[in-house]
């Protein structure tokens, strides 16, 4: 029974990273981004964390998680808060963000007279 709880969670885990992931494609500016990054991969990482203790059930490895779980959540927002910091510092707020969705493509004969007629 515990097995399958503990196959649920890392399942849960993995879905929350997957759609982070997704997330962070999807979305087109930096704030965004960070904000999926900082916030939905700690959850992604507490429930691995749950299921780990669950599958060893020892003090030390309880003691570990512990400790990886406060430096993700310690250290998260401020690497965050650095990055937005020197985002707003060389004001890429301005330059016109562009997604991984946004790959130009070459143009075609058609557009290209179109182009000259202006």
């Amino acid at each position: 029974m515990i097995e399958i709880i503990i196959g649920v969670l890392v399942l849960i885990s993995a879905l929350i990273v997957l759609i982070a992931s997704i997330g962070i494609v999807r979305f087109n500016n930096l704030y965004a981004r960070m904000h999926v990054v900082t916030k939905v991969t700690s959850f992604g990482l507490l429930t691995m964390l749950i299921a780990v203790n669950l599958l060893f059930s020892q003090l030390w490895v309880l003691i570990e998680s512990i400790v990886i779980f406060h430096v993700l959540i310690f250290l998260s927002p401020i690497s965050a808060h650095v990055i937005a910091k020197v985002s707003a510092w060389l004001e890429t707020n301005k330059i016109e963000d562009k997604s991984f969705n946004d790959i130009e493509k070459p143009m075609s004969s058609s557009t290209k007279d179109n182009d000259n007629i202006k």
